[in-house]
């Protein structure tokens, strides 16, 4: 029952957020999301089906921040989407994760030096993910711990609940980050 949802949204010390990849923010997710952001409760944000044909991870953080007003910050992009998936990049990690949601190996902290990683920029739809997450690095802010449990900035997650794919980085972050009940 929706009234139950509401309800219980308001007594939540935190929340996470799941959106489709492909259809983006939906109308109840919306009207859900309202709640938590008069209450400024923190809300991590996991969007889901990576691995299927979905919207560009630009365009989807853009609606996040846009619709929401909320400042957004990637922690966990995606190489490719759809048919192109190839895994992701931990960013607070500082490592890949397989398509499969197995760790990878480790990458520099230095988002910039991405570009001069040969194995990674080998394949045209890791070299334009990455040029992709450069571009939303320089244009958002990063992550501020103190923003996200005041609720004015929410932590992305690209995933795959399915694969489990960005799952372990999801659960790490609510462990790391989210408020104390």
């Amino acid at each position: 029952c929706a009234e139950d949802t509401y309800r219980t949204l308001t007594a939540v010390d935190s929340a996470i957020m799941v959106i489709d990849a492909a259809k983006g923010i939906e109308s109840q997710t919306l009207k859900l999301f309202e709640v938590c952001r008069l209450r400024d409760v923190p809300i991590i944000t996991f969007i889901n089906k990576i691995d299927r044909e979905s919207r560009d991870p630009l365009e989807l953080l853009d609606e996040i921040s846009d619709t929401l007003a909320l400042d957004v910050a990637p922690i966990v992009w995606p190489l490719g989407m759809g048919v192109d998936f190839q895994g992701c990049i931990d960013l607070a990690g500082h490592k890949l994760v397989g398509k499969d949601g197995t760790p990878g190996r480790a990458i520099s902290p230095d988002i910039d030096d991405l570009s001069d990683d040969t194995e990674l920029m080998a394949d045209p739809h890791r070299a334009h993910a990455i040029e992709n997450l450069q571009l939303a690095r320089g244009a958002l802010p990063d992550f501020d711990v103190e923003a996200y449990r005041g609720g004015h900035m929410t932590p992305v997650f690209f995933g795959s609940a399915l694969k489990t794919v960005g799952v372990a980085e999801l659960l790490q972050a609510i462990g790391d980050w989210a408020p104390a009940p």
